[in-house]
């Protein structure tokens, strides 16, 4: 599968690494306490360029699609509990919708958001 095609009666099927990643990042969108995806990763950035899979990063072989989600997480919740499950949902929606097997889900956890509001409050305290 490095190639990305599945061969099928009638020819066959190439699921692109950007889709992959797209079903990645709007499936971690839907996880509580996952507040953004992505770090800077490059010019894109400067100049206002939107990334849609912006944070997802797919990396394929013959027997496996390992996917990096970079996430910020919401001051106070639990982070390995939400990391666990941004690796169950981003990985069951990328086997349920590319009908890949085999997923491995790593999440790196980059930025902590808290409440602005709350937070210029107490500056100003």
């Amino acid at each position: 599968m490095a190639e990305g095609f599945v061969k099928t009666e009638n020819g066959n099927i190439n699921i692109s690494d950007e889709v992959i990643a797209r079903i990645g990042a709007i499936s971690a969108r839907e996880v509580e306490g996952i507040t953004g995806l992505g770090i800077s990763l490059g010019w894109g950035d400067f100049i206002g360029k939107k990334i849609p899979a912006k944070g997802v990063k797919v990396d394929r072989d013959d027997n496996a699609t390992v996917v990096e989600v970079h996430v910020t997480v919401k001051f106070g919740v639990k982070i390995n509990e939400v990391a666990y499950k941004l690796q169950e949902t981003v990985k069951n929606a990328i086997e349920e919708f590319a009908g890949l097997e085999n997923v491995t889900v790593n999440v790196y956890v980059d930025g902590l958001e808290t409440d602005a509001k709350k937070d210029e409050e107490e500056k100003n305290d």
